[in-house]
């Protein structure tokens, strides 16, 4: 009999155990349900929040893009409306070194071809009471050998300046030897000093107080290749 209390005791204690560890099993099966669940909701949630935050990004987009096709409409209907006789008398009146510099490389679309030869009139120009208002000064921009090959900037390959536009010439003429008439840009790092003489002769004496600034334009007014030496040195006009 006690054999058989033993027995029942036992498959109790075991049917016990059994019961924990299934309540256990339910109890993780229940708690990975609702992770799932909830990380699912999660998911669906950034979903919902990447795609409303890619609608607005295309909404803006597009925005943009009509704002952009606005802008070009109306640069071009000014184009249209702004004629050439009265964009040079609006240059005329202003009478600068940059005025005049911008009108014959600037490319807006207008016609100004009835008007570039005064415009170089006007930068040419050395009268004291209608020169156009800028500043003016020598600066050596190259080497030319004896052989009468030039180049462009310092020995150790440095440039000073580069030609952006030349009277009737489109060919390759950035880094070519200067010539009377060309607007040429400077691309050194740092502003660089003019002076009022073209020789070295007390050349201190003669620096000019506004010196050729980083990026601007100037036009060429005279050239010398010094017969001394093979520096090559220009005359500009420039703001």
């Amino acid at each position: 009999m006690k054999r058989i209390d033993d027995k029942i005791k036992e498959i109790e204690k075991k049917d016990k155990s059994n019961r924990w560890l299934f309540y256990g099993i339910i109890v993780i099966i229940i708690g990975f349900l609702y992770f799932a669940s909830t990380t699912k909701k999660t998911i669906d949630e950034q979903k919902g929040t990447i795609a409303e935050q890619l609608e607005t990004i295309e909404n803006q987009l597009e925005v943009e893009k009509g704002l952009s096709q606005q802008l070009e409409d109306s640069i071009n209907e000014l184009n249209r409306s702004l004629k050439p006789d009265e964009y040079w008398d609006h240059i005329r009146a202003e009478n600068t070194v940059e005025g005049y510099i911008g009108f014959i490389t600037n490319d807006w679309g207008i016609d100004k071809s009835a008007f570039l030869t005064k415009a170089y009139n006007r930068l040419m120009d050395n009268n004291p009471d209608t020169k156009a208002d800028g500043y003016e000064g020598w600066l050596f921009v190259g080497l030319k050998n004896i052989a009468n090959e030039y180049t462009s900037g310092k020995s150790n390959g440095e440039k000073i300046i580069k030609i952006v536009y030349r009277d009737g010439n489109d060919d390759n003429i950035t880094h070519s030897e200067p010539k009377v008439g060309d607007v040429v840009q400077l691309v050194s790092k740092r502003n660089r000093i003019t002076y009022s003489r073209k020789d070295k002769v007390s050349k201190r004496n003669y620096r000019n107080e506004q010196g050729f600034r980083n990026k601007t334009k100037a036009i060429v007014v005279d050239v010398h290749p010094d017969p001394n030496t093979a520096e090559f040195y220009v005359q500009l006009k420039y703001y």
